[in-house]
C-alpha cells in the first residue's frame, strides 16, 4: 500500500532519481570490470612465474598448483618425513633380491578405458598394504636398496619397494596417506610432462620421504626413437625433474617396460644408477638396468599379491 503522506514526485525529481540510479549502475560495472582485470593480471603473472610463458627451458613437470583457498590446495597431504625414508635401528646389510611392486591408477575405471586392469580399487590397495605390514614387510625407496646393494647401507629384514608410474592424482590423495600410516615412503616414476599431479603434490610427496624417478617426458616407446629423441626423453626428463624439484633423480623407469641395448646405453649415459622394467620377479643387484617388478593388477586380492611374492 502506498504512503499517502509522501509528496508525489515531479518530472524533475523523477529524472534526478533515474540519473542517480544510472550513475550507480555504471559505478558498479566499473568496479566489477576493475576486479576482473586484477584477477586476469594475477593469473598472467602466476603463469609467467611458473614458467608457462617460455620455451623448452621453462617446461613444467606437473600441473600448476591450484589457486590459494581452493579445495585441492586446502587438502595438502604433505608433512614430516616418514620413518622408513632413512635407515632405522635394527636394519642390517642386505645384498639379496628385493621385490618392487608396480601400481598405476588407484580407483575404479570410469566407463570404458584401454587397460582396466591397471586400475586397482582403493580398498584393495589398503588391504594389500595392511597385509604387507602384518607379514613383516617394510617399504623403502629404491635409492635405499641401491645404497645397501652397492655401498654398505642397511635395510629392514623384509624390504619391499612400492612404485607408482606416470603420476596419477590418487597416488597423492590416497597412496601418500595410506603409506604414511605404515611409516613408509614410495617411489614416484613421474612423466616430466602431462601427469595429473600438481607441482605442490609432488613436493609434498618428496617432503614425506618419497623418491622421485624419471619416466621420460612424453611416455613413448623408447625402442622406436632415434638417438636425439632418445636422449631428450631419457636425459632430458632427468634434467627437468632435477631443476624443478632439486633432488638427485637416480633411477629411471622404462615406459611400458620397453627397452633394448640402445635404450640401456642412453640410460647409463644420462647418469642414472638403475632402471625398472616390467619383467616379472624380484629385482637383483646383478642387473641394475633391468630391475624386475611385480605389476599389481586391479583383479588381484591379497592372496594374489601373496602368491606373486612367493613366486
Amino acid at each position: 500500500m502506498a504512503d499517502s503522506s509522501r509528496e508525489p514526485l515531479g518530472r524533475g525529481d523523477l529524472a534526478a532519481r533515474r540519473a542517480g540510479q544510472l550513475r550507480r549502475r555504471r559505478q558498479r560495472r566499473r568496479r566489477a570490470l576493475a576486479a576482473a582485470a586484477l584477477v586476469l593480471a594475477a593469473a598472467v603473472l602466476a603463469e609467467v612465474a611458473l614458467g608457462g610463458g617460455g620455451g623448452g627451458s621453462s617446461r613444467s613437470t606437473a600441473r600448476r598448483s591450484p589457486a590459494p583457498g581452493s579445495r585441492a590446495k586446502r587438502r595438502s597431504r604433505g608433512g614430516a618425513e616418514v620413518r622408513n625414508a632413512t635407515p632405522q635401528p635394527g636394519w642390517g646389510p642386505h645384498t639379496g633380491p628385493v621385490p618392487i611392486l608396480e601400481y598405476h591408477v588407484l580407483g575404479r575405471p570410469q566407463g570404458e578405458v584401454p587397460y582396466p586392469d591397471l586400475y586397482v580399487p582403493r580398498a584393495a590397495f589398503r588391504k594389500q598394504m595392511d597385509w604387507l605390514d602384518d607379514h613383516g614387510y617394510q617399504a623403502v625407496t629404491l635409492e635405499e636398496v641401491e645404497e645397501a646393494w652397492y655401498h654398505g647401507g642397511t635395510l629392514p629384514p623384509k624390504p619391499i619397494v612400492i612404485s607408482f608410474d606416470d603420476g596419477y592424482r590418487p597416488q597423492y590423495t590416497f597412496a601418500l596417506p595410506q603409506l604414511r600410516k605404515h611409516g613408509w615412503p614410495g617411489v614416484l616414476n613421474l612423466k616430466a610432462e602431462g601427469s595429473d599431479l600438481y607441482e605442490s603434490n609432488v613436493k609434498a610427496m618428496l617432503a614425506a620421504g618419497w623418491e622421485l624417478a624419471a619416466h621420460t617426458i612424453h611416455h613413448p616407446d623408447l625402442t622406436t626413437l632415434g638417438p636425439e629423441a632418445l636422449d631428450e626423453e631419457v636425459a632430458g626428463s632427468r634434467h627437468i625433474l632435477q631443476r624443478e624439484y632439486h633432488v638427485p633423480v637416480k633411477n629411471f623407469c622404462y615406459p611400458s617396460g620397453r627397452f633394448d641395448e640402445a635404450v640401456i646405453a642412453a640410460v647409463k649415459s644420462a647418469g642414472y644408477e638403475g632402471a625398472t622394467t616390467e619383467l616379472p620377479g624380484y629385482a637383483t643387484r646383478q642387473h641394475p638396468f633391468e630391475l624386475a617388478r611385480i605389476e599389481v593388477l586391479g583383479s588381484w586380492g591379497v592372496s594374489d599379491l601373496a602368491a606373486a611374492l612367493r613366486r
